[in-house]
């Protein structure tokens, strides 16, 4: 490359006739253009029809809700043995915090201390006037 001065801010006569020529206004899309491209696109898209018609796809959906929802209940916890920690322990005929306390105190086999503020989280209630 010849000896030029690359930080020149100048360009050379030529290329700025060139980019003079060259610059042309963008192309206006009018209302009618626009509509014109919105039928031409309804036509050609409205014959198409949609995948779930299409290959019973809401019979698969269907079908993958049953299983996730049959796969939840299989994996969760028994139902028995989380019954079993929020019952009536001291035969009150209520369970409230009382029955925690008789819980804590009985040291039942396998009642850990989270079970037990886990209960109690259960029956107290600390807003609405004390109720639940």
């Amino acid at each position: 490359m010849p000896d030029q001065n690359v930080n020149s801010e100048e360009l050379p006569e030529g290329l700025i006739r060139a980019l003079k020529a060259a610059d042309a206004a963008p192309p206006v899309i009018t209302a009618k253009v626009d509509r014109a491209l919105a039928d031409m696109a309804a036509r050609h898209f409205g014959s198409r029809r949609g995948t779930w018609k299409r290959h019973g796809g809401w019979a698969l959906a269907a079908s993958v809700a049953l299983v996730a929802v049959l796969a939840v209940q299989m994996t969760g916890p028994p139902s028995g043995d989380a019954d079993v920690l929020y019952a009536d322990v001291d035969g009150s005929g209520r369970v409230d915090i009382a029955d925690v306390l008789a819980l804590a105190r009985a040291e039942r086999a396998g009642v850990a201390q989270a079970d037990l503020d886990a209960f109690a989280m259960r029956v107290v209630a600390l807003n609405a006037g004390g109720r639940r």
